[in-house]
């Protein structure tokens, strides 16, 4: 299995996971002219997802924000070389940008 093959399916394990975030995210690239399913998104959709659980910070959803880490947590364990860029770059550097401190 390819990496790109990996993070498709960590975006298809994504919106399994999360219907509704996915949804939202989906909405999210396509206000901006991308195609949410073609498979050359995965890194630009995991950043925009990264959106779902800033998002739930600023709702202060604790469990949103538990249910998303983890997930992106275990896919990091599972397959750490293979998606080390897609949690690190797309989600984890992208996660809770636009907070302030108090957020934070």
């Amino acid at each position: 299995m390819t990496l790109r093959d990996k993070e498709i399916g960590l975006v298809a394990a994504l919106r399994s996971r999360f219907p509704g975030d996915a949804a939202l995210t989906d909405q999210w690239l396509r206000e901006r002219g991308w195609d949410p399913a073609d498979d050359d998104t995965a890194l630009i959709w995991v950043e925009a997802f990264a959106d779902r659980t800033t998002d739930a910070v600023k709702r202060r959803d604790a469990e949103a924000i538990r249910e998303q880490t983890a997930f992106f947590a275990a896919a990091f364990r599972a397959e750490p070389d293979a998606l080390r860029t897609i949690v690190d770059v797309s989600y984890a550097e992208n996660l809770m940008w636009d907070l302030g401190i108090d957020d934070k």
